[in-house]
């Protein structure tokens, strides 16, 4: 795998010769991994010590999607924006972390003389594809649920795959699968060869980044459904139940969890007081009522798209509704 050294933004018109004339001698302190066929956002492959990204706390495997507003698909498009920048410049940088998006302000340094030399490889970092697994009847592992933004759901994964190997080697159960899948670290791409609705075909997904410890995973999401038909605890007269008690600061906003009930659809897809609800279907939400607006509409067994924030990072989940 190819990466691409940007500690010295400047060193980099040595990629771009048509405009090294104009480099600027700015530092982010980030390598990038060279994948110039990625949609999905310019992939950090190291953090430089004590750099303005380090400060800023970027992580191994976060993405950078876009730049002063301007979309960064891959590192080629990052660079093509860096490599004009000087010491002092302030870069909108906003990172995507398994799913979870957050915008920083980053003030660079000065460069020094030299190109500092990428630290020796260390142990391989094991790469996150978040799913939840099961066991059918014969014992194959059984995709149970997938992570809101994880990698397996931007590979395409769905509730109810069930994963026949990994680059063509056979996972006959949970725990092979998972041995398989600890050969690839983060950044890697993992070809998924996986069989749904009786038809077989291959996923490909790039490993991100595992969640710190003491934080938790995005929201389980679940698989993209029309509008659902209306379930016998819909026609029983039972209402739609998310599990939460809210707090909206007497109506100024913004909308905050207060509480998660054990037990509930809430706790089961991952919500935690202290999350922000920003929209639900579409709608955005300041106060109680705005959210009792949307709810009234809605059933037991309905799936309610919300949009969420914690501690400044933004996802998306879809949650199913339970009933009372």
């Amino acid at each position: 795998m190819k990466l691409v050294p940007i500690v010295l933004i400047a060193a980099l018109a040595a990629l771009l010769p048509t405009q090294r004339a104009d480099a600027g001698d700015g530092l982010l302190g980030v390598y990038l991994t060279e994948d110039d066929s990625s949609t999905t956002g310019a992939l950090i492959e190291e953090v430089a010590p004590r750099s303005p990204a380090a400060k800023a706390g970027f992580r191994k495997g976060d993405r950078i999607v876009s730049c002063n507003g301007k979309p960064t698909p891959n590192s080629k498009a990052l660079i093509q924006h860096l490599v004009r920048a000087n010491a002092g410049d302030v870069l909108t940088l906003r990172l995507d972390r398994d799913g979870w998006q957050k915008t920083f302000e980053v003030r660079l340094a000065k460069r020094p003389d030299a190109l500092p030399a990428k630290k020796p490889e260390g142990p391989k970092e094991r790469g996150f594809l978040g799913i939840y697994l099961r066991q059918n009847e014969a014992g194959q592992p059984v995709v149970d649920g997938v992570m809101a933004g994880s990698p397996a759901a931007k590979a395409g994964l769905k509730v109810g795959d069930r994963i026949v190997g990994v680059a063509g080697k056979e996972a006959k159960d949970p725990s092979t699968l998972i041995a398989l899948l600890g050969r690839y670290g983060v950044g890697e791409r993992v070809p998924l060869d996986i069989e749904r609705d009786g038809k077989r075909k291959t996923l490909s997904a790039v490993l991100g980044r595992r969640p710190a410890e003491g934080t938790a995973p995005p929201p389980q999401a679940e698989p993209a459904h029309p509008t659902p038909a209306p379930t016998p605890e819909a026609s029983s007269g039972k209402k739609p139940y998310v599990g939460i008690a809210l707090v909206d600061n007497d109506g100024a906003g913004p909308l905050r969890v207060d509480e998660v009930q054990a037990g509930s659809p809430a706790e089961k897809f991952g919500l935690r007081a202290g999350d922000v609800l920003l929209s639900a279907n579409g709608k955005p939400l300041k106060t109680i009522e705005d959210f009792v607006a949307v709810m009234k509409d809605l059933h037991p067994g309905d799936v309610v798209a919300l949009k969420i924030e914690r501690d400044g990072w933004k996802s998306d989940v879809r949650l199913t509704l339970g009933a009372r």
